[in-house]
């Protein structure tokens, strides 16, 4: 009897040790298989570090680590849904993960969803003020709506709390580069090149060659204005496009065209050669609209430029080919385009009746810029990071709109038949509006596609025939609706690559060219004043 009882618990030990050592070697091989993956993380080999996720969850769909670990990877992808719905998941089963919020917050403002992303990141941060994703993407959220000392400020904490994380720096470098801090922009995305892997080598390019830009501009103040306060000058409307006369480092007369589709001014390659205008630095390719999707980078920087008798000193451009068709009349042929960098130092009407532009760079007193910034003072002691969701319309036509990281200005646009708004660029250099084609599939829109209709696009990386279009029965910003409009259907993947939230569109001169415009970037300002009767004010419903 003692005999047996003894063999039962030599049995029963055995298979408790087997059991343990079953449990110990899966814990084994799972914290192995998680340290793999985020190896490939840290390697930009995001479809890799997804699948071994993936086998993780295979083996425990309860697996917290494993699931947010394949979010962020779809992050990196750019699988904005599949990456949310993951984060989702997490949180159904934990509320209060601080990660599960920062990615779903994350993944919300990739998109463009401002009002929901906040709330979520705002969230991720209550829960742990050290969630270094969630404060990047609060910061973002600053730049985005024009607080770039705020998104500074925070962007500098986050490299701290994640200091191997590479988007951070290149967020940091765009926010050093607004408030022209362009030595620690330059310095910031050295620390990028530093902690990225090598793999993308024509980013790597385009960012070297940002680096020497910005140690070539140095402490240089550029944009410096001068010349009248106030300033009015006539403009030609080519294809809804405007045109003016400019000259450049006392040259000319140059035809430019106003471009707030243009971060940077462009001057063609001709032009520059003719002027004896080099360039101060190069790297790689750009991507854009148009022929073969690039346009190698070419910086110069003019000495100056005088529109009307306002004169611009050290004025930033792309050196690049300014494209046309080979019949275009001389009318439709530009030198060059004025970008929104160099606006933004003045409030600029466009006055498209009038068929004239004001550059009024009078000093903004303190009561209206107070106005156009939010007061801390009044936060109630909440954390600065905390943003706030885009107001409706004011009843002067006000139009709310945000910046993207490359400088470019988005208001929130309308559809037929969506319940939510599209982030659209303002582009006055677009001679029709455009919907990217990710928006139309996503969005279910190939219906209202025109049959038997294909368009020519001239963009600034050359020509490409056969575009199709979207007819509308309406297109409408904050109300003012314009009947009968249409939107070319165009791959913008190249804007979106720069813009850090997405771009579903482009409004362009078919629509703005309704309108007296005034964009003032110093209080970060956007008015439309109708101007032609095909565009109603569209009536909200009360929620």
């Amino acid at each position: 009897m003692k005999k047996a009882l003894r063999i039962m618990m030599v049995l029963f030990s055995v298979a408790l040790i087997s059991q343990c050592m079953g449990v110990t070697t899966f814990a084994q091989m799972r914290g192995r298989a998680l340290k793999r993956a985020g190896k490939e993380m840290r390697g930009a080999n995001f479809k890799e570090a997804e699948r071994l996720y993936l086998q993780l969850l295979e083996q425990d769909q309860a697996d917290k680590d494993a699931r947010l670990g394949l979010s962020f990877a779809l992050i990196k992808q750019g699988r904005l849904q599949d990456s949310y719905e993951q984060a989702a998941q997490v949180l159904s089963a934990d509320p209060l993960s601080a990660r599960a919020h920062s990615l779903l917050g994350t993944s919300l403002l990739r998109s463009g969803e401002f009002r929901n992303s906040i709330e979520s990141l705002y969230t991720a941060l209550k829960l742990n003020d050290s969630e270094a994703l969630a404060l990047a993407g609060l910061s973002d959220i600053e730049y985005f709506e024009n607080r770039p000392r705020r998104a500074y400020e925070g962007l500098k904490r986050a490299v701290t709390l994640d200091p191997y994380e590479p988007d951070y720096y290149v967020s940091l470098a765009r926010a050093s580069s607004r408030l022209e801090y362009y030595t620690e922009a330059a310095e910031a995305y050295q620390k990028f090149l530093d902690v990225s892997p090598k793999t993308d080598a024509e980013r790597r390019a385009r960012i070297k060659g940002l680096i020497d830009f910005y140690h070539y501009l140095g402490s240089t103040k550029i944009h410096r204005p001068g010349g009248k306060e106030i300033s009015t000058v006539p403009f030609d409307i080519v294809n809804n496009r405007p045109f003016i006369d400019v000259k450049v480092n006392g040259k000319g007369p140059l035809r430019f065209v106003i471009d707030t589709g243009a971060s940077l001014s462009v001057i063609s390659v001709k032009t520059a050669q003719k002027l004896g205008i080099k360039s101060v630095a190069k790297g790689g390719n750009a991507r854009a609209i148009g022929g073969t999707g690039t346009f190698p980078i070419l910086y110069g920087l003019l000495d100056s430029m005088m529109i009307g008798e306002t004169k611009i000193e050290s004025v930033p451009v792309y050196i690049r080919t300014v494209h046309s068709t080979d019949d275009a009349p001389e009318a439709e042929r530009a030198d060059g385009y004025i970008g929104l960098s160099m606006l933004g130092s003045f409030a600029m009407t466009l006055d498209y009746k009038a068929k004239a532009m004001t550059l009024d760079r009078s000093e903004i007193r303190d009561d209206a810029a107070a106005a156009a910034k939010p007061d801390a003072s009044k936060s109630g002691g909440k954390k600065e990071a905390e943003a706030s969701p885009v107001p409706r319309v004011l009843a002067d036509y006000e139009i709310p709109i945000r910046s993207t990281s490359g400088g470019l200005a988005s208001a929130e646009t309308n559809l037929p038949g969506l319940d939510h708004p599209l982030n659209f660029i303002i582009d006055t250099g677009a001679t029709i509006s455009v919907i990217s084609k990710s928006a139309v599939k996503r969005n279910s829109l190939e219906g209202m596609k025109l049959t038997g209709e294909t368009f020519r696009v001239i963009g600034a990386a050359g020509i490409e025939e056969g575009a199709e279009a979207l007819g509308l029965s309406t297109l409408t910003v904050s109300g003012l609706r314009k009947m009968n409009s249409r939107a070319l259907i165009l791959d913008l993947e190249a804007v979106n690559e720069t813009s850090g939230f997405e771009q579903h569109g482009i409004l362009g001169g078919d629509y703005l060219s309704n309108f007296k415009i005034v964009l003032d970037l110093r209080r970060y300002q956007f008015k439309l004043t109708p101007q032609n009767p095909a565009i109603s004010v569209a009536t909200e419903k009360k929620s």
